[in-house]
């Protein structure tokens, strides 16, 4: 190989592993999410609520939109560190998804669940519960009444520091939503 060759190559290689890495920077792995959340939760004596979730999710956004929502984001915080993994994305936004994603979500129960399943792990990173039903079906963003209960019941189980009155308001809130 001529040097100017070789220069070229070196140069098309830095360019490249120099565009890998802003990309998995840009998009951490879903082992890196994970590991991140419960840091934060073990320091904040919280749990992880792991939501698995795409752009195209419409159900997926509202759960956002209500965990973030004034009325009940400070519910929320207290019991949680809540951080998404991305999964489960068409092929032409593929670059959003967290390499590993699908794997973590079947390792945690939700292989066919549907969007968006979440899991809530300790900060030691042990699933205490998750978003499926008695009956194995996902409550996904609980929208129905044995969903809404499925909720309460995750809820009392994974929040501790969520008083009784938050959890009522937030099942009271779910029961009278419009949602579809």
């Amino acid at each position: 190989m001529q040097p100017r060759s070789k220069l070229t190559s070196l140069a098309l290689m830095a360019t490249m592993v120099g565009t890998c890495a802003l990309a998995s920077a840009a998009n951490p792995s879903a082992k890196s999410v994970i590991a991140a959340a419960s840091a934060k939760a073990k320091a904040e004596k919280k749990n992880v609520m792991v939501i698995f979730h795409a752009s195209w999710c419409g159900w997926c956004h509202r759960m956002d939109a209500f965990l973030e929502s004034p009325e009940f984001k400070a519910a929320f915080d207290k019991s949680y560190v809540i951080t998404h993994v991305d999964v489960l994305e068409q092929p032409a936004k593929k670059d959003l998804e967290n390499a590993g994603g699908v794997d973590l979500m079947t390792q945690l129960g939700g292989k066919d669940a549907g969007l968006p399943f979440f899991a809530i792990l300790n900060p030691s990173g042990i699933k205490i519960s998750d978003s499926l039903l008695s009956d194995g079906k996902n409550m996904g963003f609980p929208s129905e009444p044995q969903e809404i209960a499925g909720f309460k019941t995750l809820l009392e189980k994974s929040a501790p520091k969520m008083s009784r009155s938050d959890i009522s308001k937030i099942t009271a809130f779910l029961s009278v939503k419009k949602t579809h």
